[in-house]
């Protein structure tokens, strides 16, 4: 049996960028199904052209926002593959040939755990606390590891360290592999007021989860080692 790749995408308010992202994603022939789900956004503008543009898609959309990690979890029970690529709903700059080549070295190496995409930041020019890597929201992985990483209780932007947390516990061969993917700042996404906002937000809720040194720890050794 062909192994196959699903593909899940959360958004909230993201304008017409779900759109190109998924617009982009349709073309990988390694992706079997695509998981658009809409988490509770103010209106359902977005949810409708994805419906009108792309019926070939499975698309969910939540009654309220219940944060990116309920919004995965609701996207899980739709996925029928033995691999599942999540894949944030802001992006820019994804390139068809690239991810067809991640999603394929995934694939095609069963002794791979999981394959997280480090990012272009538009802040730094370099990534010296390696933040870009260990907190992609870009990585494939088993759904059978990510049914067992949700009988843990988390939420919001937990979830990346929720994975890698798990990943580490149970001696995981996790890798990163380079992309052109962009993601844009808080800072520039929402102002420097609202950004630096929502930054302390993230680092609250990451820290809430796993403590500061077991953060330190994934920064320092986790996903250290590139797949080529």
């Amino acid at each position: 049996m062909k192994t196959t790749c699903d593909c899940i995408i959360p958004f909230y308010n993201e304008g017409l960028k779900p759109l190109e992202v998924v617009d982009n994603l349709i073309k990988v022939k390694s992706i079997s199904k695509i998981i658009a789900i809409d988490d509770g956004s103010d209106n359902n503008s977005t949810y409708l052209k994805l419906k009108t543009k792309f019926p070939q898609i499975t698309i969910v959309r939540l009654k309220t926002n219940k944060g990116k990690a309920e919004a995965v979890k609701k996207a899980i029970k739709y996925v029928k593959s033995e691999y599942v690529f999540l894949v944030d709903g802001d992006l820019t700059n994804v390139i068809t040939n690239e991810i067809e080549e991640i999603v394929q070295k995934m694939i095609d190496n069963p002794k791979i755990d999981m394959i997280i995409l480090k990012l272009v930041t538009d802040i730094m020019k370099s990534d010296p606390f390696r933040l870009y890597t260990i907190l992609s929201g870009q990585r494939i992985l088993r759904k059978s590891d990510l049914d067992k990483i949700y009988e843990n209780n988390f939420s919001g932007f937990q979830i990346e360290v929720a994975i890698n947390n798990y990943m580490i516990k149970n001696n995981k061969k996790v890798f990163w592999m380079p992309s052109s993917i962009h993601n844009l700042s808080k800072y520039r996404k929402w102002g420097k007021l609202e950004g630096s906002k929502r930054v302390i937000t993230l680092f609250k809720e990451i820290t809430d989860y796993v403590g500061w040194s077991s953060f330190i720890q994934q920064i320092l050794f986790f996903c250290k080692r590139e797949a080529k």
